[in-house]
């Protein structure tokens, strides 16, 4: 039995060990073009006013992950008074949001994990998270901020599990104003919270009633928290078209098939218009209906299951499909996957071969679409690893598939004996 001050030097030793492993990493030159971008949008989200920010710089992100580009900007003053953004400083600190949200995510997970389950197990999938090669690649190397929004994502489908719905739209919205790749839960979202309000055997009028205080809220937060940035704009629908923009802007600039992900449309090639034609339809609406068949089971299945838990699985498949399924997806629109799925593991021992399996897809991934960018090169049509590694993923994207119509088979096998 570990005791209390066990635990505690336990806890700081893991969040030191993982902190120095992803600082010294964050020094090394990531993915240039995402970095770059980072730099100046935190320059001029410190130097304007929130409401000068979209015309000042190009940006396709909303509004959330710019309040804490800002705060990062303001940090950074304290080290260098003429703003340089060249410098390694400014790249660590870039990169240290990502960083520290996934320490406090795999927190949450063994938080999560060990409501249901013995403090070894919990641990262990904490450790997994934690110590992901392909979370930590994705953060500490190549710069990107999936992890801010996952988290997001994680804590609705946990208030949503814990029934505290209201916590559970704050969060849903503020996963939106993070990252667009969160839209995907919201109809996941909308139907689990009906379905639990009408489980509670409420009259019509106050689950109803319940439902648009949910909704009330969450717009709220939502509206509250992007108005800053729209606040020179007089007419309602001008803020409204900008609030949007956002969401619209990235979906619209690259319409291609895959844009480096290792995916189904990988093995047609990359970077390829998505209205070209195949068997009688184009790419793009090939992928609407691939990933609405997938979609609509992953609700049936949800829906029908009566252990609510199963969110955190139906999510992860969630992500996954639009991965593996939709065009226009970058190679790094995996990601939000993981953390759901981790905490998935403790019920079903498979998820622990799909987990790992994903890991080292992914990083191989990141890491392939990295390397060919730092040598100012395209990943050539017909690459043998990129085949390879696609139809791995697809193989386990039908495997999870499996895996989630049979949860209810399965969910009382743990991950390991008590």
């Amino acid at each position: 039995m570990i005791n209390r001050k066990s635990k505690i030097y336990m806890w700081i030793s893991l969040i030191l060990v993982s902190l120095i492993i992803r600082i010294y990493l964050s020094q090394f030159e990531g993915y240039s073009s995402d970095i770059w971008y980072f730099k100046i949008w935190s320059r001029a989200a410190y130097y304007n006013e929130f409401q000068d920010f979209y015309s000042s710089v190009w940006s396709d992100y909303p509004p959330f992950y710019i309040y804490i580009l800002w705060f990062v900007g303001f940090i950074y003053n304290f080290f260098s008074s003429s703003f340089d953004i060249n410098t390694t400083v400014f790249t660590i600190l870039i990169k240290s949001p990502a960083n520290l949200i996934d320490i406090i995510t795999s927190f949450l997970i063994f938080m999560i994990v060990k409501k249901y389950a013995e403090f070894r197990t919990a641990l262990l999938i904490m450790l997994s998270y934690l110590f992901n090669p392909a979370v930590i690649y994705n953060s500490a190397i190549w710069g990107q901020v999936d992890s801010i929004n996952t988290i997001f994502i994680l804590l609705t489908l946990f208030f949503m599990v814990s029934g505290k719905l209201e916590l559970a739209g704050i969060s849903m919205a503020v996963a939106i104003l993070t990252k667009p790749l969160s839209l995907l839960i919201l109809p996941l979202f909308i139907i689990l919270t009906i379905k639990t309000l009408r489980v509670k055997i409420l009259p019509l009028k106050t689950w109803i009633s319940k439902l648009a205080k949910i909704s009330m809220i969450s717009s709220g937060v939502f509206v509250t928290l992007a108005l800053p940035f729209y606040l020179r704009s007089l007419k309602i629908t001008d803020v409204l078209v900008k609030i949007i923009r956002p969401y619209t802007a990235g979906y619209n600039e690259y319409s291609y098939t895959s844009l480096n992900a290792f995916n189904l449309w990988a093995f047609s090639g990359f970077w390829k218009p998505d209205d070209v034609p195949f068997l009688f339809l184009s790419y793009r609406l090939w992928s609407y209906i691939l990933f609405g068949i997938l979609f609509i089971y992953v609700l049936h299945v949800t829906v029908k299951t009566t252990d609510t838990r199963i969110i955190y699985f139906a999510s992860a498949v969630m992500f996954f499909g639009f991965f593996m399924l939709f065009t226009r997806v970058h190679e790094r629109y995996v990601f939000p996957m993981f953390a759901p799925l981790a905490v998935m593991m403790y019920m079903d021992r498979r998820l622990v071969f799909i987990y790992w399996i994903m890991t080292f897809t992914f990083l191989f991934n990141l890491y392939y679409v990295l390397h060919f960018s730092h040598i100012g090169q395209s990943i050539p049509y017909g690459d043998l690893y990129v085949f390879i590694t696609s139809a791995i993923n697809l193989g386990v994207l039908m495997y999870a598939i499996y895996c989630l119509s049979t949860f209810q088979k399965i969910k009382n096998t743990s991950l390991l004996p008590r």
